[in-house]
This record gives C-alpha cells, sequence and structure tokens, in this order.
C-alpha cells in the first residue's frame, strides 16, 4: 500500500479522532499523543430485532508503548468476547484494531456494521474469534465472503470496506 504523507497524515488524523460512519462516533483517541495509533478497541452492540446493524457502545485507540494495555483495559467487563482483529496490512500486519462483542459469542445471527472511514480505507487482513467462523464484506469495488482467518482480503476489498457482518454459520 503506497500512501502519500498527506494521505497518511489523513489517514492517522481518521483514526485518532475516530471520524467516521455515524454508526461509529468515537468514543475517544489517544489523548495527549500525535503518534498514529497502534491499538484500537471496538466494543460491539447485539443487532436488534428489526435493525440490519450491531450500535457501536465505543470505539477508542492508544499510542506508545503501553498502547497494548491501556487498550485491553478499555473494553468493559460486559463486552468481554473478543470478535476480530484488523490489521492494515496483509497478513495481519501494521495496525489494528480489536472489535469485542457485548452481546456473548457469535450466533447465526451475528454482529454486522459499517466501519468507520480509516478503516474502510485500510483494511486488509482480518482474524476471526469469539465463535464466529463466517464473514461477508461488501465495499465499492465488490464483495466477499470467508470461512475463518482472512490474511487478505483480495484486491477487490483491500483498503475499501464500507460492511462487515460475521457470523457462526
Amino acid at each position: 500500500m503506497n500512501m502519500s504523507r498527506t494521505a497518511l497524515a489523513l489517514a492517522s488524523a481518521a483514526c485518532l479522532l475516530a471520524v467516521g460512519s455515524p454508526a461509529l462516533g468515537a468514543s475517544g483517541a489517544a489523548a495527549g499523543t500525535s503518534a498514529k495509533p497502534t491499538h484500537c478497541v471496538l466494543v460491539l452492540d447485539e443487532v436488534k430485532t428489526g435493525e440490519s446493524a450491531s450500535d457501536v457502545h465505543s470505539y477508542t485507540c492508544f499510542s506508545g508503548s503501553d498502547a497494548s494495555t491501556r487498550a485491553a483495559a478499555a473494553v468493559p467487563a460486559a463486552a468481554q468476547t473478543e470478535l476480530m482483529t484488523w490489521a492494515e496490512h496483509a497478513s495481519y500486519g501494521g495496525t489494528y484494531t480489536k472489535v469485542y462483542g457485548s452481546a456473548g459469542p457469535c450466533d447465526a445471527a451475528g454482529y454486522s456494521f459499517s466501519p468507520n472511514n480509516y478503516w474502510s480505507a485500510n483494511l486488509s487482513s482480518f482474524l476471526i474469534d469469539g465463535g464466529c467462523n463466517k464473514s461477508f464484506l461488501r465495499g465499492p469495488r465488490g464483495n466477499g465472503s470467508f470461512t475463518g482467518d482472512v490474511p487478505y482480503v483480495g484486491d477487490t476489498l483491500n483498503d475499501a470496506v464500507t460492511y462487515v457482518k460475521i457470523w457462526r454459520g
């Protein structure tokens, strides 16, 4: 992924400020730092009856040497089910976000949502967990269905994901 310095700065700012879809109205960013976040935590609520997407409970990013520890501490006790880990590069490299579910492990209904602007333009690979084993991604260039971990989302979805659904199938 080749990005100009301006594009990289904009992408970093987007993640720091967690500016994105209305569903991801951020709960905060790494306070007091201008470094690109390396560890983010996204907590989803269950998909409510009659709705098509999970509500976002919180989205917080951290940077610095203790970012991983602070990110883990940011997960509410009621949302300890890790569902996914997103990575900005193929083979799970670069900045990442851990996605947690507050409604427990995946079931047939699963979780679905739209990533914020940063992840919509940077998602390249992901690990799947929490009883989830199926995923569906949609983007402006096409769709993709996956089973298990995904070391590369493919050229059609790389850095172009506007919708994610995960479930146990």
